[in-house]
């Protein structure tokens, strides 16, 4: 058995459809599959049994992290949760900081580290933009439908039209309806991001620079008009800032 110094980090990020894990060794693995089929990651979990590892988790989904909990544990891995068992390290102006989603204040404080005062931008099944300040105070920002989420509201609410395709080839006019909801699911989605991105920015006097996560992050920077530092695993990042700040727990 290959012996460590340190613990290897596992870092897991479990979203609304998602999870998503990285084992942070040399090379970086990465495992993701969707939430209500995770079978994939949690095999590749379970083959960590006596390698020393400290695992820390988001999850914007109660009970989300279950299973996974579970074959950590019988690897002989404790699971250490943001929030739950290790605090927000930033100042919060929120009024219940309860209400607020670790997913965002660990990338908030991923931006922070990196950057300073910045404006983050998530992109999954909801977009969140929001504001961190020099000082590393989260200042709050917006949330609004997804690219996913606004797909399946038009379709809910008009079902006659054509289902979203999601392709990359976008032109408006488009002269099918198809090509019409595709343009216009995808226009509106980078639309909305940048509205958001130009009133939380409005916090920070004297500028910020953008950074851009999710899943759909690709989809804005082939669509949209602003520019963006692209960081694909702001949440992993923020876990590793948070595992390097508190102490693993007993």
């Amino acid at each position: 058995m290959t012996r460590h110094a340190r613990p290897l980090l596992l870092t897991v990020d479990r979203g609304n459809t998602s999870l998503d894990v990285m084992l942070h060794s040399a090379p970086v693995k990465r495992w993701r599959a969707p939430a209500h089929a995770p079978e994939t990651v949690l095999a590749e979990v379970a083959t960590l049994a006596g390698v020393p590892v400290r695992a820390v988790a988001s999850t914007v989904v109660a009970g989300g992290l279950t299973a996974l909990e579970a074959v950590l544990a019988d690897a002989g891995v404790r699971l250490e949760v943001a929030g739950r068992d290790l605090p927000c390290p930033l100042p919060l102006a929120y009024a219940d900081p309860n209400e607020l989603g670790t997913d965002r204040w660990l990338a908030a404080l991923a931006a922070f580290a990196a950057h300073g005062a910045a404006v983050v931008v998530q992109c999954g099944t909801a977009i969140t933009a929001d504001a961190v300040d020099a000082s590393g105070r989260f200042l709050g920002g917006a949330i609004a439908p997804g690219l996913r989420a606004m797909a399946a509201g038009l379709a809910a609410a008009a079902p006659a039209l054509p289902p979203f395709a999601g392709g990359d080839a976008i032109a408006v006019p488009a002269t099918s309806s198809r090509a019409c909801v595709d343009a216009g699911v995808h226009f509106a989605f980078c639309g909305a991001v940048e509205r958001l991105v130009e009133d939380v920015a409005r916090a920070l006097p004297g500028g910020a620079p953008r950074l851009l996560t999710g899943g759909d992050a690709r989809a804005y920077l082939r669509h949209g008009r602003l520019s963006f530092v692209h960081v694909p695993d702001l949440v992993h990042q923020g876990l590793r800032c948070l595992a390097e700040r508190c102490a693993p727990r007993s």
